[in-house]
């Protein structure tokens, strides 16, 4: 790594040559898959039966609902900040 002068060492960790690559290819499960390609629906699950009753997502079991509900909308739920 070539550096100017002024700016401060690069630690040894991060002096690597290589630099990883993503992979050329890559494998989604249509259950990781969301949205329709629109901006409106981006990270919004379209496909599923069951609606949570305080957002647009959609699940494919109530169990998942639940869960969805339980950690991103029950508000009896204690959080640490």
């Amino acid at each position: 790594l070539k550096r100017r002068s002024r700016d401060p060492p690069v630690p040894t960790q991060f002096q690597s040559r290589s630099r990883p690559t993503m992979p050329e290819t890559m494998e989604i499960t249509a259950a990781a898959k969301s949205g329709d390609g629109t901006v409106t629906n981006v990270g919004i699950k379209m496909e599923g039966s069951f609606q949570c009753p305080d957002c647009r997502q959609k699940f494919e079991s109530d169990k998942a609902k639940q869960l969805h509900w339980k950690f991103i909308h029950d508000p009896n739920r204690h959080q640490e900040d």
